[in-house]
Protein backbone atom coordinates (compact mmCIF):
# COMPACT_ATOMS: atom_id res chain seq x y z
CA UNK A 1 0.00 0.00 0.00
CA UNK A 2 1.12 2.90 -1.07
CA UNK A 3 0.95 6.25 1.82
CA UNK A 4 2.22 9.90 1.24
CA UNK A 5 3.10 12.01 3.93
CA UNK A 6 3.66 15.58 4.24
CA UNK A 7 4.00 17.84 7.05
CA UNK A 8 3.85 21.93 7.13
CA UNK A 9 1.83 23.10 4.56
CA UNK A 10 1.29 25.96 6.60
CA UNK A 11 -1.33 27.35 4.14
CA UNK A 12 -0.39 26.35 1.00
CA UNK A 13 -2.82 24.47 -0.80
CA UNK A 14 -1.49 24.39 -4.25
CA UNK A 15 1.43 22.27 -3.01
CA UNK A 16 -0.86 19.98 -1.34
CA UNK A 17 -2.76 19.80 -4.77
CA UNK A 18 0.93 19.05 -6.61
CA UNK A 19 1.57 16.03 -4.76
CA UNK A 20 -1.72 14.42 -4.61
CA UNK A 21 -1.38 15.06 -8.82
CA UNK A 22 1.64 13.41 -8.37
CA UNK A 23 0.29 10.48 -6.54
CA UNK A 24 -3.08 9.36 -7.93
CA UNK A 25 -2.19 5.85 -7.28
CA UNK A 26 -1.76 6.89 -3.01
CA UNK A 27 -3.76 4.66 -0.95
CA UNK A 28 -3.71 7.24 2.08
CA UNK A 29 -2.91 11.08 2.43
CA UNK A 30 -1.72 12.04 5.64
CA UNK A 31 -0.84 15.56 6.88
CA UNK A 32 1.11 16.12 10.04
CA UNK A 33 0.02 19.36 11.18
CA UNK A 34 0.39 22.86 10.56
CA UNK A 35 -1.29 22.59 7.44
CA UNK A 36 -3.37 25.91 8.51
CA UNK A 37 -6.01 24.86 6.54
CA UNK A 38 -9.86 24.43 6.88
CA UNK A 39 -10.30 21.16 8.10
CA UNK A 40 -13.37 20.72 5.23
CA UNK A 41 -10.48 21.65 2.48
CA UNK A 42 -8.44 18.43 3.91
CA UNK A 43 -10.99 16.54 4.26
CA UNK A 44 -12.78 16.60 1.06
CA UNK A 45 -9.47 15.63 -0.20
CA UNK A 46 -9.32 12.42 2.00
CA UNK A 47 -6.06 13.60 3.96
CA UNK A 48 -5.91 12.26 7.14
CA UNK A 49 -4.41 15.12 9.21
CA UNK A 50 -3.44 15.80 12.28
CA UNK A 51 -2.88 18.98 14.29
CA UNK A 52 0.24 21.28 14.35
CA UNK A 53 1.06 23.46 16.98
CA UNK A 54 -0.65 26.32 14.74
CA UNK A 55 -3.85 27.85 16.39
CA UNK A 56 -5.43 27.59 12.80
CA UNK A 57 -5.38 23.31 12.81
CA UNK A 58 -8.46 23.31 14.73
CA UNK A 59 -10.80 20.46 14.52
CA UNK A 60 -8.21 17.92 14.47
CA UNK A 61 -6.38 15.27 17.20
CA UNK A 62 -2.58 15.98 18.24
CA UNK A 63 -2.12 12.24 17.30
CA UNK A 64 -3.17 8.93 15.73
CA UNK A 65 -2.65 5.50 14.61
CA UNK A 66 -3.13 4.31 11.29
CA UNK A 67 -2.97 0.01 10.47
CA UNK A 68 -1.57 0.55 7.24
CA UNK A 69 -1.78 -3.76 6.06
CA UNK A 70 0.03 -5.42 9.63
CA UNK A 71 1.98 -2.19 10.33
CA UNK A 72 0.79 0.17 13.11
CA UNK A 73 2.16 3.98 11.86
CA UNK A 74 2.01 6.18 14.88
CA UNK A 75 0.94 9.77 13.55
CA UNK A 76 1.82 13.28 15.19
CA UNK A 77 3.14 16.58 15.16
CA UNK A 78 5.61 16.23 17.20
CA UNK A 79 5.47 19.13 18.84
CA UNK A 80 4.33 17.69 21.75
CA UNK A 81 7.23 15.03 22.28
CA UNK A 82 9.94 17.80 22.03
CA UNK A 83 11.17 16.47 18.80
CA UNK A 84 12.80 19.80 17.63
CA UNK A 85 15.31 19.10 21.12
CA UNK A 86 15.44 14.97 21.05
CA UNK A 87 13.38 12.55 20.07
CA UNK A 88 14.21 10.53 22.59
CA UNK A 89 10.07 11.07 24.20
CA UNK A 90 8.96 10.08 20.80
CA UNK A 91 11.10 7.26 20.90
CA UNK A 92 10.19 6.29 24.13
CA UNK A 93 6.30 6.76 23.22
CA UNK A 94 6.31 4.72 19.92
CA UNK A 95 8.41 1.71 21.73
CA UNK A 96 5.54 1.70 24.43
CA UNK A 97 2.64 1.36 21.50
CA UNK A 98 4.85 -0.98 18.98
CA UNK A 99 4.25 0.98 16.34
CA UNK A 100 6.05 0.42 13.46
CA UNK A 101 6.68 3.68 11.89
CA UNK A 102 6.57 6.72 14.24
CA UNK A 103 5.77 9.93 11.51
CA UNK A 104 6.57 13.39 13.00
CA UNK A 105 7.14 16.78 11.55
CA UNK A 106 7.30 19.90 13.27
CA UNK A 107 11.22 20.53 12.75
CA UNK A 108 11.33 21.42 8.97
CA UNK A 109 14.04 18.91 8.44
CA UNK A 110 13.45 15.60 6.56
CA UNK A 111 15.06 12.81 8.63
CA UNK A 112 14.90 9.07 8.92
CA UNK A 113 16.14 7.20 12.51
CA UNK A 114 16.29 3.18 13.06
CA UNK A 115 16.08 1.68 16.17
CA UNK A 116 16.00 -2.06 16.08
CA UNK A 117 12.89 -2.24 13.53
CA UNK A 118 11.20 0.86 14.33
CA UNK A 119 11.41 3.96 11.98
CA UNK A 120 11.51 7.33 13.11
CA UNK A 121 10.66 9.63 9.91
CA UNK A 122 9.99 13.08 9.23
CA UNK A 123 9.08 13.64 5.70
CA UNK A 124 10.31 17.57 5.91
CA UNK A 125 8.32 20.21 5.38
CA UNK A 126 6.41 21.24 1.89
CA UNK A 127 6.83 24.84 2.55
CA UNK A 128 10.38 26.72 4.29
CA UNK A 129 12.16 23.56 4.86
CA UNK A 130 14.91 24.57 7.54
CA UNK A 131 17.82 23.05 6.10
CA UNK A 132 19.26 23.38 3.06
CA UNK A 133 17.12 20.97 1.22
CA UNK A 134 14.02 21.32 -1.35
CA UNK A 135 10.75 21.52 0.07
CA UNK A 136 9.72 17.56 0.50
CA UNK A 137 7.04 14.79 1.37
CA UNK A 138 7.52 11.22 1.71
CA UNK A 139 6.01 7.98 0.07
CA UNK A 140 5.75 5.07 2.30
CA UNK A 141 5.60 2.03 0.13
CA UNK A 142 3.94 -0.74 2.71
CA UNK A 143 3.43 -4.86 2.34
CA UNK A 144 3.42 -7.18 5.13
CA UNK A 145 6.65 -7.95 4.28
CA UNK A 146 8.97 -4.26 4.07
CA UNK A 147 8.91 -0.56 4.25
CA UNK A 148 10.25 1.32 1.58
CA UNK A 149 10.33 4.68 1.76
CA UNK A 150 11.10 7.88 -0.35
CA UNK A 151 11.27 11.57 -0.15
CA UNK A 152 10.23 13.68 -3.16
CA UNK A 153 10.62 17.25 -3.79
CA UNK A 154 7.67 18.92 -2.85
CA UNK A 155 7.82 20.79 -6.40
CA UNK A 156 8.85 18.59 -9.20
CA UNK A 157 8.34 15.13 -7.94
CA UNK A 158 12.25 14.21 -8.33
CA UNK A 159 13.42 12.11 -5.95
CA UNK A 160 15.91 13.18 -2.89
CA UNK A 161 18.64 11.16 -2.22
CA UNK A 162 21.04 10.69 0.63
CA UNK A 163 18.82 11.11 3.75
Amino acid sequence: MKVVVFSDAHGNKTIIERIISFNPDADFLVSLGDSELPISFLMDLDIIAIKGNYPRDSGFVFESTLQVGNKELFLTHGHKYGVHKSLKKLLQHALAIECDIALYGHTHVAKVDKVGDLLLINPGSIRNPRSKMAPSYLILNITDDSIEYTFKEAETNITIENI
